[in-house]
Protein backbone atom coordinates (compact mmCIF):
# COMPACT_ATOMS: atom_id res chain seq x y z
CA UNK A 1 0.00 0.00 0.00
CA UNK A 2 2.80 2.21 0.79
CA UNK A 3 4.98 1.46 -2.29
CA UNK A 4 1.61 2.35 -4.04
CA UNK A 5 0.94 5.49 -2.82
CA UNK A 6 4.82 6.39 -2.98
CA UNK A 7 4.25 5.76 -6.85
CA UNK A 8 1.14 7.86 -7.12
CA UNK A 9 3.47 10.71 -5.43
CA UNK A 10 6.53 10.30 -7.68
CA UNK A 11 3.83 10.13 -10.69
CA UNK A 12 2.23 13.68 -10.21
CA UNK A 13 6.10 14.93 -9.60
CA UNK A 14 6.43 14.38 -12.98
CA UNK A 15 3.41 16.15 -14.49
CA UNK A 16 4.26 19.55 -12.43
CA UNK A 17 7.05 19.93 -14.91
CA UNK A 18 4.76 18.62 -18.33
CA UNK A 19 3.89 21.80 -20.14
CA UNK A 20 -0.07 21.88 -20.32
CA UNK A 21 -1.08 20.99 -23.84
CA UNK A 22 -3.64 23.44 -25.47
CA UNK A 23 -5.49 22.40 -28.33
CA UNK A 24 -4.44 23.63 -31.89
CA UNK A 25 -6.14 26.46 -33.62
CA UNK A 26 -7.42 23.64 -35.90
CA UNK A 27 -9.19 21.35 -33.31
CA UNK A 28 -11.22 24.00 -31.95
CA UNK A 29 -12.52 25.19 -35.17
CA UNK A 30 -13.73 21.24 -35.79
CA UNK A 31 -14.73 21.11 -32.29
CA UNK A 32 -17.16 24.50 -32.87
CA UNK A 33 -18.11 22.87 -35.84
CA UNK A 34 -19.32 19.39 -34.40
CA UNK A 35 -21.17 21.45 -31.80
CA UNK A 36 -23.15 23.78 -34.65
CA UNK A 37 -23.47 20.50 -36.13
CA UNK A 38 -25.25 18.83 -33.59
CA UNK A 39 -27.55 22.44 -32.56
CA UNK A 40 -28.24 22.71 -36.57
CA UNK A 41 -29.66 18.92 -36.19
CA UNK A 42 -31.90 20.18 -33.49
CA UNK A 43 -33.22 22.46 -34.83
CA UNK A 44 -34.21 20.57 -37.63
CA UNK A 45 -35.94 18.25 -35.94
CA UNK A 46 -38.10 21.18 -33.95
CA UNK A 47 -38.62 22.44 -37.10
CA UNK A 48 -40.81 19.11 -38.62
CA UNK A 49 -43.12 19.28 -35.40
CA UNK A 50 -43.84 22.70 -35.28
CA UNK A 51 -45.35 23.67 -38.43
CA UNK A 52 -47.27 20.52 -37.91
CA UNK A 53 -48.51 22.07 -34.16
CA UNK A 54 -49.09 25.24 -36.11
CA UNK A 55 -51.14 23.84 -38.72
CA UNK A 56 -53.45 22.31 -36.72
CA UNK A 57 -53.67 25.28 -34.15
CA UNK A 58 -54.49 27.14 -38.02
CA UNK A 59 -56.83 24.73 -38.91
CA UNK A 60 -59.03 24.89 -35.69
CA UNK A 61 -58.92 28.47 -35.18
CA UNK A 62 -60.62 28.63 -39.36
CA UNK A 63 -62.99 26.24 -38.15
CA UNK A 64 -64.30 28.04 -34.90
CA UNK A 65 -63.91 31.09 -37.03
CA UNK A 66 -66.56 29.89 -40.11
CA UNK A 67 -68.96 28.61 -37.66
CA UNK A 68 -68.85 31.22 -35.58
CA UNK A 69 -69.52 33.39 -38.85
CA UNK A 70 -71.93 31.04 -40.35
CA UNK A 71 -74.00 31.23 -36.86
CA UNK A 72 -73.78 34.97 -36.51
CA UNK A 73 -74.93 34.79 -40.86
CA UNK A 74 -77.69 32.42 -39.96
CA UNK A 75 -79.22 34.51 -37.08
CA UNK A 76 -80.87 36.82 -39.81
CA UNK A 77 -81.02 34.78 -42.63
CA UNK A 78 -84.24 34.44 -44.86
CA UNK A 79 -85.70 31.68 -46.17
CA UNK A 80 -83.81 32.00 -49.81
CA UNK A 81 -80.55 32.27 -48.26
CA UNK A 82 -78.31 29.47 -47.63
CA UNK A 83 -77.63 29.69 -44.16
CA UNK A 84 -81.59 29.25 -43.06
CA UNK A 85 -81.28 25.54 -42.18
CA UNK A 86 -78.82 26.34 -39.63
CA UNK A 87 -81.24 28.55 -38.36
CA UNK A 88 -83.96 26.47 -37.87
CA UNK A 89 -80.81 23.91 -35.76
CA UNK A 90 -80.05 27.19 -33.92
CA UNK A 91 -84.10 27.71 -32.91
CA UNK A 92 -84.12 23.95 -32.18
CA UNK A 93 -81.55 24.35 -29.63
CA UNK A 94 -83.01 26.83 -27.78
CA UNK A 95 -86.20 25.56 -27.73
CA UNK A 96 -84.51 22.22 -26.10
CA UNK A 97 -82.93 24.49 -23.49
CA UNK A 98 -86.91 26.14 -22.63
CA UNK A 99 -87.99 24.51 -19.38
CA UNK A 100 -90.47 26.63 -17.76
CA UNK A 101 -93.83 27.08 -18.90
CA UNK A 102 -93.20 30.91 -19.50
CA UNK A 103 -89.85 30.25 -20.91
CA UNK A 104 -91.44 28.02 -23.72
CA UNK A 105 -93.97 30.11 -24.43
CA UNK A 106 -91.80 32.92 -24.97
CA UNK A 107 -89.87 30.82 -27.35
CA UNK A 108 -93.20 29.75 -29.49
CA UNK A 109 -94.16 33.22 -29.79
CA UNK A 110 -90.62 34.67 -30.77
CA UNK A 111 -90.21 31.69 -33.80
CA UNK A 112 -93.82 32.94 -34.30
CA UNK A 113 -92.87 36.69 -34.19
CA UNK A 114 -89.41 35.30 -36.84
CA UNK A 115 -91.90 33.65 -39.32
CA UNK A 116 -94.23 36.48 -39.76
CA UNK A 117 -91.09 38.88 -40.38
CA UNK A 118 -89.85 36.88 -42.81
CA UNK A 119 -93.41 35.73 -45.07
CA UNK A 120 -92.81 40.03 -45.26
CA UNK A 121 -89.22 39.55 -46.83
CA UNK A 122 -90.56 36.73 -48.96
CA UNK A 123 -93.80 38.70 -49.97
CA UNK A 124 -91.86 41.82 -50.89
CA UNK A 125 -89.61 39.86 -52.96
CA UNK A 126 -92.64 37.76 -54.44
CA UNK A 127 -91.11 34.56 -53.36
CA UNK A 128 -95.20 33.78 -53.11
CA UNK A 129 -94.62 29.63 -51.70
CA UNK A 130 -91.90 30.47 -49.32
CA UNK A 131 -94.10 32.88 -47.99
CA UNK A 132 -96.81 30.40 -47.81
CA UNK A 133 -94.58 28.13 -46.23
CA UNK A 134 -93.61 30.59 -43.39
CA UNK A 135 -96.91 31.44 -42.89
CA UNK A 136 -97.82 28.07 -42.15
CA UNK A 137 -94.75 27.27 -39.58
CA UNK A 138 -96.19 30.67 -37.87
CA UNK A 139 -99.69 29.06 -37.60
CA UNK A 140 -98.14 26.17 -35.84
CA UNK A 141 -95.79 28.17 -33.12
CA UNK A 142 -98.96 29.88 -32.53
CA UNK A 143 -100.97 26.53 -31.93
CA UNK A 144 -98.37 25.13 -30.01
CA UNK A 145 -97.95 28.50 -28.08
CA UNK A 146 -102.17 27.94 -27.56
CA UNK A 147 -101.62 24.11 -26.37
CA UNK A 148 -99.31 25.00 -23.97
CA UNK A 149 -101.57 27.74 -22.72
CA UNK A 150 -104.17 25.83 -22.12
CA UNK A 151 -102.38 23.01 -20.57
CA UNK A 152 -101.29 25.39 -17.89
CA UNK A 153 -105.04 26.58 -17.02
CA UNK A 154 -105.23 23.35 -15.70
CA UNK A 155 -102.29 22.82 -13.35
CA UNK A 156 -101.30 26.39 -12.37
CA UNK A 157 -104.92 28.72 -13.35
CA UNK A 158 -102.79 31.86 -12.37
CA UNK A 159 -100.08 31.19 -14.45
CA UNK A 160 -102.06 29.82 -17.53
CA UNK A 161 -104.14 33.50 -17.13
CA UNK A 162 -101.29 35.44 -17.44
CA UNK A 163 -99.68 33.17 -20.39
CA UNK A 164 -102.70 33.46 -22.11
CA UNK A 165 -102.94 37.15 -21.52
CA UNK A 166 -99.48 37.26 -23.23
CA UNK A 167 -100.67 34.93 -26.32
CA UNK A 168 -103.32 37.55 -26.68
CA UNK A 169 -101.01 40.48 -26.73
CA UNK A 170 -99.28 38.82 -29.40
CA UNK A 171 -101.29 37.74 -31.64
CA UNK A 172 -103.39 41.21 -31.82
CA UNK A 173 -99.74 42.35 -32.94
CA UNK A 174 -99.44 39.50 -35.05
CA UNK A 175 -103.07 40.08 -36.89
CA UNK A 176 -102.91 44.22 -37.33
CA UNK A 177 -99.16 43.05 -39.40
CA UNK A 178 -101.01 40.88 -41.14
CA UNK A 179 -103.75 43.04 -41.55
CA UNK A 180 -101.51 45.53 -43.41
CA UNK A 181 -100.18 42.68 -46.00
CA UNK A 182 -103.68 41.86 -46.68
CA UNK A 183 -104.11 44.97 -47.71
CA UNK A 184 -100.87 45.38 -50.09
CA UNK A 185 -100.50 42.49 -51.90
CA UNK A 186 -102.33 41.62 -54.97
CA UNK A 187 -101.58 38.03 -55.81
CA UNK A 188 -104.57 35.99 -55.09
CA UNK A 189 -102.09 32.99 -54.00
CA UNK A 190 -100.26 35.37 -51.44
CA UNK A 191 -103.97 36.90 -50.13
CA UNK A 192 -105.22 33.65 -49.62
CA UNK A 193 -102.31 32.39 -47.08
CA UNK A 194 -102.62 35.63 -45.16
CA UNK A 195 -105.74 35.25 -44.88
CA UNK A 196 -105.48 31.38 -43.75
CA UNK A 197 -102.58 32.62 -41.41
CA UNK A 198 -105.20 35.48 -39.58
CA UNK A 199 -108.06 32.61 -39.40
CA UNK A 200 -105.38 30.29 -37.71
CA UNK A 201 -104.18 32.75 -34.91
CA UNK A 202 -108.27 33.78 -34.51
CA UNK A 203 -108.03 29.51 -33.82
CA UNK A 204 -105.29 29.10 -31.64
CA UNK A 205 -106.54 32.01 -29.60
CA UNK A 206 -109.68 30.48 -28.87
CA UNK A 207 -108.17 27.40 -28.38
CA UNK A 208 -106.34 29.17 -25.37
CA UNK A 209 -109.27 30.97 -23.99
CA UNK A 210 -111.36 27.56 -23.69
CA UNK A 211 -112.18 27.04 -20.02
CA UNK A 212 -109.31 24.35 -17.88
CA UNK A 213 -111.16 20.94 -18.77
CA UNK A 214 -112.00 18.67 -15.70
CA UNK A 215 -112.53 14.75 -15.86
CA UNK A 216 -116.07 15.20 -13.86
CA UNK A 217 -114.36 15.18 -10.56
CA UNK A 218 -112.95 18.39 -10.34
CA UNK A 219 -109.55 17.34 -11.70
CA UNK A 220 -107.68 18.80 -14.42
CA UNK A 221 -107.93 16.50 -17.67
CA UNK A 222 -105.47 15.63 -20.15
CA UNK A 223 -103.74 17.78 -22.96
CA UNK A 224 -106.17 19.47 -24.57
CA UNK A 225 -107.25 18.39 -27.84
CA UNK A 226 -106.04 21.19 -29.89
CA UNK A 227 -108.64 21.63 -32.73
CA UNK A 228 -109.28 25.31 -31.87
CA UNK A 229 -113.04 24.80 -31.06
CA UNK A 230 -114.35 26.57 -28.19
CA UNK A 231 -116.49 29.45 -26.79
CA UNK A 232 -113.72 31.97 -26.68
CA UNK A 233 -115.16 35.67 -26.75
CA UNK A 234 -111.50 37.13 -27.77
CA UNK A 235 -111.19 35.36 -31.01
CA UNK A 236 -111.37 37.41 -33.81
CA UNK A 237 -113.58 36.17 -37.03
CA UNK A 238 -112.35 34.74 -40.29
CA UNK A 239 -111.34 37.48 -42.20
CA UNK A 240 -111.96 39.05 -45.46
CA UNK A 241 -109.66 40.02 -48.35
CA UNK A 242 -109.59 43.99 -48.89
CA UNK A 243 -110.30 44.57 -52.42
Amino acid sequence: MTSEAQRLERLAERLRVVDPVAPSPGAKIRGWNLVLAAVERSATVRSRVHPVRRLVIAAVAATVLLVAGAVAASADSLPDSAFYPLKGVLENVRGALAFSPSDKLAYHLDLAQARLTEAEAMLAGHRIELAERVLAAMDNQLNDAAELVQLEKQSDPALGASMENRLTQAIATHDKQLAGLQGQVTNPTALSAIIDARYHAAQALRLAAKPAASDGHGNPAGSPSGNGQGNGTSATPHPTPKH
